[in-house]
């Protein structure tokens, strides 16, 4: 399943707000344990909801990453900060 996470104005580690979107192309693993796994979690629920569980998941990592996010360099032939 294709899921496209966005997280808005979250701040980095220096305050700065920021909007990210990305894409990201989810599966379950057909490993033992991973199947186990994924029948506890989202056993009676419907494709929407997975989704939904697994998109929400998805947009905590990223907001975590965000949040450790701080600008390292000056990209000098675009005049944008990175």
């Amino acid at each position: 399943m294709t899921l496209n996470p966005m997280c808005e104005y979250v701040e980095t580690a220096q305050g700065v707000p920021l909007t990210v979107t990305g894409v990201a192309q989810c599966k379950i693993m057909n490993e033992d344990e991973l199947l186990t796994t994924a029948c506890e979690q989202f056993l009676g629920k419907n494709v929407k909801e997975v989704k939904m569980t697994v998109l929400q998941t998805l947009e905590g990592h990223l907001r975590a990453i965000l949040g450790k996010l701080v600008k390292i360099c000056l990209a000098p032939s675009t005049g944008l900060e990175v």
